[in-house]
Parts: C-alpha cells; structure tokens; sequence
C-alpha cells in the first residue's frame, strides 16, 4: 500500500468502530503510524528497484556457471540455507507454507551434501574457470560485505525512525481492508482460505513484531522471552479469528471481525500492550517436535560443515584418501545424529580430525 492509499482505507475503517477520521486526536496515532512507515519503506522501496542491482547477481552468476562444484554448490546453498531458516523461524499454520518449508529443507540437505561430497576442477570452456574465481574473490571480499552494511543501515534506519508496532498498523490496515472490501463473497471457500491465510500471516507479523527484538539486549534472555510470550499470546487471539470468519453466515459475521481488528489496530497504534494483553488468549505450548528436531539439526549441522571443511586443511587435503575417509565419517556420524539424537559433536569432530593427521 501506498501512503495515501494506507491512510484512506485506515480512515474507513476506523468509522466501523464509531470513531470519526475528521477527530484528529484520535486518529493521529494512527495516521502517524502509517507515515513514519511507509515513508521509511518507500525510500528502499526504490532503491530494490534499482537496475544497478542486477549487477550484483553476475558474480555468483559466474560462479556457478563456470567455478569449481563446490564452491559452486556452496554459493547456492547459502541463500537457500538462509531461506529456510526464515521459514522455520516463523510459525505458519498454512498447509502450502508448511510443505514449501519442507522442500526446501530437502533440497538445503541436498544442496549441502553435493557440496561436502563435490570435488575436481572446473570443466568450464574457455577463460571462466579464471573468471570464476575472480567472481568468487568479489563476491567475498566486496559484495557479501557491501549487502550486509547495507541491510544493518536499513535496520538501523527503520528501528530509528519508525516503532515496531508501525509495520503492524500497516499490516492490519492492509488485511481489514481486503477484508472488509470483498465481505460480500462470503459465500466462497477460496475466498474465506484467501482470508484465513491472510490471518495466519498477519498473526506471524504480529509474533515477530510485537516481540520487540530490536529495543532489547541479546543478552538479556529473560526479558526477551517474556517479550515472547507475550506477543505470542496476541498473535495467538489474532488466529482465533479465523474460526469466525470459517462460521460466518452473513457479511455482517465478515464485518464483526473486520472491527475486532480494527480495535486492536487502534491499541496497537496507541502502543497499549496491557490492553492487547488484557483480552488474549493463553499462549500456544511449543511444538515438541520441532524442539525435538532443533536439538537434533544443530549438532548434524555442526558435523556437516566440519565433513566440509577438515578435508580443506592442507596437510589433510594433500592425502586425498585420508581427506575421504574423514569427510564420510563426520556426514556418518551427522546421520546419526539426526536418527538417534545421541550427539557429540566436539568428541566426533576431535576423532575425526586426529585420525585425518599424520602420525608424527
């Protein structure tokens, strides 16, 4: 949405409630809201749209297109790597966004194990093994650390100018309105999907939001987890809105839970925690199984990345068999990790790398 867009779906909304848009009072925390966001979001909005982008996809481009296989199986593991971490960080209920995390679980494994078990030049025509390997030094050395200055900036940015519950008035402007807009096709199952997983993503939103990650220490574990909670447990009543939207039999059942959002869009505008807090729900346990699968995953990744880099240590790397033989082990020893969760990484790693050295 855009800023004036934003603001006139806030201001026919907030009349579902019985406040009037004209009261400036009432509706400034809103309307400040939306400004400091979008205004801030504009800006890199533009600069994604930058043609000179597309020059930084050429070195890892030719990476890939003409680098060894493993340095070219790592740079596509990296973003892929990074992009299933997002997912598993956030709570989706959604059957498609839980089989999308799933597959590209699989293929990040898949990705990681060609680039442990790849080795061998690159049989690229022509100069582009060479030019790879430049590629690969400016992707490294000048790229990767120009993106990441550019995205703390852009964090530092947005966390000075505008407050975390901003990106959730957007956020809840842009559902209630969508949903208040097509209220009259109640009637059809994939327009009530359509809401829900609108709900579902708002509901992640308002978990990571709400969370306030960004105005805490990373140290300081104990408030960060009440944080947690808390933002679970509205992000939690968020979700049991699409019960009311499955049942509804009317557009004006649609339009009761277009207002319910709209109240908590006016608490969160008005940064009221306690009184979000005061209506939710209980949070929602932790699902077991993914712990379960966390506390196995960790040490396997661990043992992954040193199969990965022990046979890269020179004087293991000059005895190519020695260099197999360990590398084998350690992704054995990860294979076990993850069907018995019976880890020790630092024993298996030592093991490893000891009978990988010559004997002195």
């Amino acid at each position: 949405m855009d800023l004036v867009t934003a603001t006139r779906a806030a201001r026919e909304l907030v009349r579902l409630v019985g406040l009037d848009p004209a009261d400036r009072v009432a509706f400034a925390p809103v309307r400040t809201a939306i400004e400091r966001r979008i205004s801030v979001e504009r800006q890199y909005y533009y600069q994604r749209l930058s043609p000179w982008l597309v020059l930084l996809a050429v070195p890892p481009f030719l990476v890939i297109l003409g680098g060894n296989p493993r340095a070219a199986a790592t740079v596509v593991a990296l973003p892929v790597t990074a992009l299933a971490a997002r997912m598993l960080t956030v709570r989706y209920r959604g059957a498609q966004v839980r089989l999308a995390t799933l597959l590209t679980l699989v293929f990040t494994t898949f990705l990681w194990a060609s680039a442990v078990t790849q080795h061998g030049r690159s049989v690229a025509p022509w100069y582009l093994p060479e030019i790879a390997k430049g590629a690969f030094a400016l992707l490294v050395l000048v790229e990767a650390p120009i993106l990441g200055l550019w995205w703390l900036h852009y964090r530092s940015r947005v966390n000075e100018d505008c407050h975390a519950h901003d990106r959730l008035v957007v956020g809840v402007v842009e559902v209630a309105h969508r949903i208040h807009r097509e209220r009259s096709g109640w009637r059809s199952a994939a327009t009530c999907r359509k809401w829900t997983q609108d709900i579902d993503d708002l509901a992640v939103d308002a978990a990571r939001c709400l969370a306030l990650p960004e105005r805490t220490d990373t140290a300081d574990r104990r408030l960060r987890a009440e944080l947690r909670v808390e933002a679970e447990r509205i992000a939690e009543g968020i979700r049991l809105l699409k019960a009311e939207l499955v049942r509804a039999r009317s557009e004006e059942d649609v339009s009761d839970v277009v207002a319910s959002l709209v109240r908590g869009l006016l608490l969160v505008a008005l940064i009221d925690r306690a009184a979000l807090l005061a209506t939710a729900p209980p949070a929602p346990a932790p699902p077991r199984l993914l712990a379960r699968l966390g506390a196995q995953l960790v040490p396997a990744c661990v043992l992954l990345l040193a199969a990965w880099l022990v046979p890269m240590i020179p004087v293991v790397a000059d005895r190519p068999s020695v260099a197999q033989a360990a590398m084998w082990s350690l992704m054995i020893s990860a294979g076990t990790v993850l069907a018995t969760a019976n880890s020790e990484v630092r024993n298996r790693i030592q093991d490893a790398v000891a009978k990988a050295f010559p004997p002195a």
